[in-house]
């Protein structure tokens, strides 16, 4: 079973090996080191970090827009 993902991808994207997550997707670094240099970048963030939650929030109302305009 796959690791829950702590983190959000908020700038740009992230290739981990064949997969590339981008900006607003769940990500789990495969190693601790990988980790920090990606939060040292500012390319990832905590779930729980202000960012993280503001990008969340955009991304919801987009696709809320999105929805309520299809199909007029």
């Amino acid at each position: 079973m796959a690791k829950k993902a702590e983190f959000l991808v908020i700038d740009g994207c992230v290739q981990d090996g064949r997969v590339v997550v981008v900006k607003g997707e769940p990500y789990s670094p495969p190693h601790k080191e990988i980790e920090e240099a990606l939060l040292a970048e500012g390319r990832i963030a905590p779930l729980k970090d202000p960012r993280a939650q503001e990008l969340l929030r955009q991304l919801s109302n987009v696709a809320n827009e999105d929805e309520n305009s299809g199909g007029e």
